[in-house]
């Protein structure tokens, strides 16, 4: 007889398994690890998640689309672009880093897992879309074409998920403010737009 799913315990192993590849790594975890974490037999992960690498798309998949749903939500809130780029600075990049789990496995081994390519295209044609607009009333910023965005979003991006995961990970006093103030003023004085 097929065991019924239970919500609580699929939830369970998720956060374990978070837990584990971000401070282990993806392939230093084994499914031992995972039972020993969550104090569930063997045969209830397997219930819920038929491989490691399933648990691991899993992880990376649902807190991409919670992220990027957040996103969307913080960015249809505003009416105006530069307020639309200044709530992606000062609200929805200050929530990606509260979760550094999912920021240690999106920069980890399981690269392969986690598909950051795309992830980082449909960051940058969103910001490329909000730049170019702004970019109409600003002549200063005109020479900004969707492959230097590409390149911007990538070394800032990535760039602040691992100034934020050595800093903690260390006794380097940078907060996450100062990061966030940093590339507030870098985004302001490249583009001369206040934000």
């Amino acid at each position: 007889m097929a065991r019924l799913k239970d919500e609580n315990k699929r939830a369970l192993i998720l956060e374990a398994s978070k837990t584990l590849f971000s401070k282990q790594g993806f392939f230093n975890t084994s499914i031992s690890d995972i039972v020993k974490a969550t104090n569930l037999p063997v045969g209830s992960i397997y219930t819920y998640f038929p491989s490691k690498d399933e648990i691991m798309k899993v992880i990376v998949e649902e807190g991409w689309k919670d992220l990027y749903d957040r996103l969307l939500q913080t960015v249809s809130s505003q009416e105006s672009d530069e307020s639309k780029l200044k709530a992606i600075i000062e609200k929805f990049l200050p929530e990606i880093l509260k979760d550094v789990d999912l920021i240690n496995i999106l920069l980890s081994e399981a690269i392969a897992f986690t598909k950051i390519e795309e992830k980082i295209e449909v960051l940058s044609t969103m910001i490329y879309e909000l730049i170019r607009s702004i970019s109409k009333s600003k002549p200063t910023i005109n020479g900004f074409n969707k492959r230097f965005i590409e390149t911007a979003l990538m070394v800032f991006f990535l760039g602040i998920l691992n100034a934020v995961r050595l800093s903690r990970a260390s006794s380097i006093d940078i907060k996450e403010a100062d990061i966030i103030k940093f590339l507030k003023i870098s985004i302001e004085n490249s583009m001369d737009i206040k934000i």
